[in-house]
Protein backbone atom coordinates (compact mmCIF):
# COMPACT_ATOMS: atom_id res chain seq x y z
CA UNK A 1 0.00 0.00 0.00
CA UNK A 2 1.01 3.65 -0.31
CA UNK A 3 1.71 5.61 2.88
CA UNK A 4 2.40 9.31 3.39
CA UNK A 5 4.94 9.82 6.19
CA UNK A 6 5.65 13.32 7.54
CA UNK A 7 8.42 13.71 10.12
CA UNK A 8 12.07 14.60 10.63
CA UNK A 9 14.87 13.18 8.50
CA UNK A 10 18.44 12.60 9.70
CA UNK A 11 21.62 11.59 7.94
CA UNK A 12 23.17 9.77 10.92
CA UNK A 13 21.49 7.85 13.74
CA UNK A 14 18.03 6.92 12.47
CA UNK A 15 15.10 8.76 14.04
CA UNK A 16 11.92 10.19 12.56
CA UNK A 17 11.32 9.20 8.96
CA UNK A 18 14.83 7.76 8.82
CA UNK A 19 13.64 5.11 11.30
CA UNK A 20 9.96 4.74 10.38
CA UNK A 21 10.23 4.63 6.58
CA UNK A 22 12.54 1.57 6.35
CA UNK A 23 10.18 -0.29 8.69
CA UNK A 24 7.24 0.35 6.37
CA UNK A 25 9.18 -0.31 3.20
CA UNK A 26 10.44 -3.63 4.57
CA UNK A 27 6.86 -4.90 4.43
CA UNK A 28 6.39 -3.90 0.82
CA UNK A 29 4.68 -0.55 1.32
CA UNK A 30 5.48 2.44 -0.88
CA UNK A 31 6.27 5.42 1.33
CA UNK A 32 6.03 9.08 0.35
CA UNK A 33 8.52 10.56 2.80
CA UNK A 34 8.15 14.30 3.46
CA UNK A 35 10.57 15.99 5.91
CA UNK A 36 9.63 18.63 8.47
CA UNK A 37 13.30 19.20 9.27
CA UNK A 38 16.54 17.75 7.91
CA UNK A 39 19.29 17.09 10.45
CA UNK A 40 22.87 15.90 10.20
CA UNK A 41 22.27 13.79 13.32
CA UNK A 42 20.03 13.40 16.35
CA UNK A 43 20.87 16.05 19.00
CA UNK A 44 21.74 13.18 21.34
CA UNK A 45 24.89 12.66 19.24
CA UNK A 46 25.92 16.31 19.47
CA UNK A 47 24.68 19.62 18.11
CA UNK A 48 23.37 18.96 14.59
CA UNK A 49 23.41 21.03 11.46
CA UNK A 50 19.78 21.53 10.58
CA UNK A 51 17.50 22.76 7.82
CA UNK A 52 13.91 23.44 8.90
CA UNK A 53 11.24 23.09 6.24
CA UNK A 54 9.26 26.36 6.18
CA UNK A 55 5.53 25.78 6.54
CA UNK A 56 4.83 27.28 3.12
CA UNK A 57 7.34 24.94 1.47
CA UNK A 58 5.98 21.92 3.34
CA UNK A 59 2.47 22.81 2.20
CA UNK A 60 3.76 23.29 -1.35
CA UNK A 61 5.37 19.84 -1.35
CA UNK A 62 2.16 18.24 -0.17
CA UNK A 63 0.20 20.27 -2.69
CA UNK A 64 2.45 19.08 -5.50
CA UNK A 65 1.90 15.47 -4.46
CA UNK A 66 -1.82 16.13 -4.33
CA UNK A 67 -1.65 17.59 -7.83
CA UNK A 68 0.03 14.43 -9.08
CA UNK A 69 -2.92 12.43 -7.75
CA UNK A 70 -0.77 10.23 -5.52
CA UNK A 71 -2.23 11.31 -2.17
CA UNK A 72 -5.71 10.13 -3.08
CA UNK A 73 -4.32 6.60 -3.41
CA UNK A 74 -2.70 6.57 0.04
CA UNK A 75 -4.02 3.96 2.46
CA UNK A 76 -2.45 5.63 5.50
CA UNK A 77 -0.70 8.69 6.90
CA UNK A 78 1.96 8.74 9.61
CA UNK A 79 2.91 12.00 11.31
CA UNK A 80 5.83 12.38 13.70
CA UNK A 81 8.14 15.25 14.61
CA UNK A 82 7.25 18.84 13.75
CA UNK A 83 9.63 21.75 14.10
CA UNK A 84 6.97 24.49 14.23
CA UNK A 85 3.26 24.70 14.82
CA UNK A 86 2.54 26.43 11.50
CA UNK A 87 3.74 23.25 9.77
CA UNK A 88 0.95 21.39 11.55
CA UNK A 89 -1.80 23.67 10.28
CA UNK A 90 -1.10 22.78 6.64
CA UNK A 91 -0.68 19.07 7.37
CA UNK A 92 -4.02 18.97 9.20
CA UNK A 93 -5.74 20.61 6.23
CA UNK A 94 -4.20 18.06 3.86
CA UNK A 95 -5.26 15.11 6.02
CA UNK A 96 -8.82 16.41 6.04
CA UNK A 97 -8.79 16.63 2.24
CA UNK A 98 -7.32 13.14 1.94
CA UNK A 99 -9.97 11.70 4.24
CA UNK A 100 -12.74 13.43 2.29
CA UNK A 101 -11.50 11.53 -0.77
CA UNK A 102 -10.82 8.29 1.10
CA UNK A 103 -12.95 7.82 4.26
CA UNK A 104 -11.01 4.61 5.02
CA UNK A 105 -7.70 6.46 5.31
CA UNK A 106 -5.82 5.24 8.42
CA UNK A 107 -4.02 8.03 10.25
CA UNK A 108 -1.43 7.33 12.93
CA UNK A 109 -0.22 10.38 14.86
CA UNK A 110 3.01 9.81 16.73
CA UNK A 111 2.97 12.82 19.10
CA UNK A 112 6.70 13.44 19.24
CA UNK A 113 6.74 16.15 21.90
CA UNK A 114 8.85 14.96 24.82
CA UNK A 115 10.28 12.32 27.13
CA UNK A 116 11.98 12.01 30.51
CA UNK A 117 9.30 14.25 32.04
CA UNK A 118 9.90 17.26 29.79
CA UNK A 119 8.80 18.73 26.49
CA UNK A 120 11.55 18.96 23.90
CA UNK A 121 9.46 20.89 21.39
CA UNK A 122 8.03 24.40 21.86
CA UNK A 123 4.72 24.32 23.70
CA UNK A 124 2.77 25.69 20.68
CA UNK A 125 3.93 22.64 18.70
CA UNK A 126 2.74 20.25 21.42
CA UNK A 127 -0.57 22.08 21.70
CA UNK A 128 -1.15 22.01 17.93
CA UNK A 129 -0.50 18.27 17.82
CA UNK A 130 -3.01 17.79 20.63
CA UNK A 131 -5.65 20.13 19.25
CA UNK A 132 -5.30 19.75 15.46
CA UNK A 133 -3.81 16.35 14.68
CA UNK A 134 -5.10 14.02 17.38
CA UNK A 135 -8.78 14.66 16.48
CA UNK A 136 -7.94 13.51 12.93
CA UNK A 137 -6.15 10.34 14.04
CA UNK A 138 -7.32 6.75 14.10
CA UNK A 139 -4.37 5.85 16.31
CA UNK A 140 -1.94 7.75 18.52
CA UNK A 141 1.38 6.36 19.75
CA UNK A 142 2.50 8.37 22.81
CA UNK A 143 5.18 7.37 25.26
CA UNK A 144 4.39 7.58 28.98
CA UNK A 145 5.28 11.25 29.35
CA UNK A 146 3.44 12.24 26.18
CA UNK A 147 0.34 10.37 27.32
CA UNK A 148 0.47 12.24 30.63
CA UNK A 149 0.99 15.63 28.97
CA UNK A 150 -1.73 15.14 26.37
CA UNK A 151 -4.34 14.03 28.89
CA UNK A 152 -3.32 15.65 32.17
CA UNK A 153 -3.52 12.24 33.85
CA UNK A 154 -0.73 10.58 35.79
CA UNK A 155 0.55 7.34 34.24
CA UNK A 156 2.53 5.06 36.54
CA UNK A 157 0.92 1.72 35.72
CA UNK A 158 -0.86 -0.18 32.97
CA UNK A 159 -4.23 0.56 34.59
CA UNK A 160 -3.49 4.28 34.68
CA UNK A 161 -2.30 4.18 31.06
CA UNK A 162 -5.59 2.62 30.00
CA UNK A 163 -7.53 5.28 31.88
CA UNK A 164 -5.47 8.08 30.32
CA UNK A 165 -5.74 6.59 26.83
CA UNK A 166 -9.52 6.68 27.12
CA UNK A 167 -9.30 10.48 27.33
CA UNK A 168 -7.59 10.83 23.95
CA UNK A 169 -9.86 11.64 20.97
CA UNK A 170 -8.78 8.49 19.11
CA UNK A 171 -10.20 4.99 18.94
CA UNK A 172 -6.83 3.25 19.12
CA UNK A 173 -3.71 3.92 21.20
CA UNK A 174 -0.23 2.43 21.02
CA UNK A 175 1.24 3.44 24.39
CA UNK A 176 4.95 2.92 25.01
CA UNK A 177 7.31 2.92 28.02
CA UNK A 178 4.50 2.20 30.46
CA UNK A 179 5.71 1.10 33.93
CA UNK A 180 4.76 -2.53 34.56
CA UNK A 181 6.18 -4.83 37.22
CA UNK A 182 9.46 -3.98 38.91
CA UNK A 183 12.18 -3.51 36.33
CA UNK A 184 9.84 -3.90 33.37
CA UNK A 185 8.09 -1.70 30.80
CA UNK A 186 4.94 -2.42 28.82
CA UNK A 187 3.86 -1.47 25.33
CA UNK A 188 0.09 -1.43 25.01
CA UNK A 189 -2.26 -1.60 22.05
CA UNK A 190 -5.63 -0.33 23.23
CA UNK A 191 -8.61 -0.59 20.90
CA UNK A 192 -12.31 -1.46 21.01
CA UNK A 193 -12.31 -1.77 24.79
CA UNK A 194 -9.45 -4.27 24.78
CA UNK A 195 -5.87 -3.83 25.92
CA UNK A 196 -3.06 -6.00 24.59
CA UNK A 197 0.31 -5.98 26.35
CA UNK A 198 3.89 -6.75 25.47
CA UNK A 199 6.14 -6.52 28.54
CA UNK A 200 9.93 -6.35 28.32
CA UNK A 201 12.75 -5.82 30.80
CA UNK A 202 13.79 -2.23 31.42
CA UNK A 203 17.10 -1.59 29.67
CA UNK A 204 19.65 0.89 30.98
CA UNK A 205 20.67 2.29 27.62
CA UNK A 206 18.71 2.18 24.37
CA UNK A 207 19.62 4.10 21.19
CA UNK A 208 17.42 6.96 20.01
CA UNK A 209 14.74 6.21 17.43
CA UNK A 210 12.96 3.24 19.00
CA UNK A 211 9.64 5.08 19.18
CA UNK A 212 9.80 6.19 15.55
CA UNK A 213 10.81 2.71 14.44
CA UNK A 214 7.96 1.15 16.42
CA UNK A 215 5.41 3.58 14.97
CA UNK A 216 6.48 2.62 11.45
CA UNK A 217 6.42 -1.08 12.26
CA UNK A 218 3.01 -0.92 13.90
CA UNK A 219 1.43 1.07 11.08
CA UNK A 220 2.84 -1.28 8.46
CA UNK A 221 1.53 -4.35 10.29
CA UNK A 222 -1.74 -2.66 11.24
CA UNK A 223 -2.75 -2.25 7.59
CA UNK A 224 -2.93 -6.05 7.34
CA UNK A 225 -3.59 -7.24 10.90
CA UNK A 226 -5.59 -6.54 14.03
CA UNK A 227 -3.98 -4.58 16.93
CA UNK A 228 -2.87 -7.62 18.94
CA UNK A 229 -1.01 -9.23 16.05
CA UNK A 230 0.40 -5.89 14.88
CA UNK A 231 1.72 -5.21 18.37
CA UNK A 232 3.27 -8.65 18.79
CA UNK A 233 5.05 -8.58 15.42
CA UNK A 234 6.24 -5.00 15.87
CA UNK A 235 7.70 -5.61 19.32
CA UNK A 236 9.51 -8.73 18.09
CA UNK A 237 11.32 -6.66 15.45
CA UNK A 238 11.98 -3.76 17.82
CA UNK A 239 13.44 -6.10 20.44
CA UNK A 240 15.70 -7.60 17.78
CA UNK A 241 16.90 -4.11 16.81
CA UNK A 242 17.65 -3.20 20.42
CA UNK A 243 19.47 -6.49 21.03
CA UNK A 244 21.77 -6.21 18.02
CA UNK A 245 22.42 -2.54 18.82
CA UNK A 246 23.74 -3.31 22.32
CA UNK A 247 26.80 -1.20 23.06
CA UNK A 248 26.05 1.23 20.24
CA UNK A 249 24.47 4.67 20.35
CA UNK A 250 22.81 4.05 16.97
CA UNK A 251 19.80 1.79 16.40
CA UNK A 252 20.66 -0.97 13.91
CA UNK A 253 17.51 -0.87 11.83
CA UNK A 254 19.02 -2.48 8.75
CA UNK A 255 20.19 -5.46 10.77
CA UNK A 256 16.84 -5.88 12.48
CA UNK A 257 14.97 -5.88 9.18
CA UNK A 258 17.09 -8.54 7.52
CA UNK A 259 15.17 -11.76 6.83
Amino acid sequence: MRILSISSQVAYGPVGNSAAVPAMQSMGHEVLSVPTVILSNHPGHGKPAALRMPAADLAAMLGALEGLGVLETCAAVLTGYFAANDQIHGVARMIRRMRATNPKLYVLVDPVIGDDDRLYVPQPVAESIREELLPLADCASPNRFELEWLTGWRVSSIAEARAAAARLPVKEVLATSIPANAGKLATLAIADGECFEEVTALKKSVPHGTGDFLAGLYLAHRLAAEPQAALRRSIATLDRAIAISAGSTVLDIAGALQP
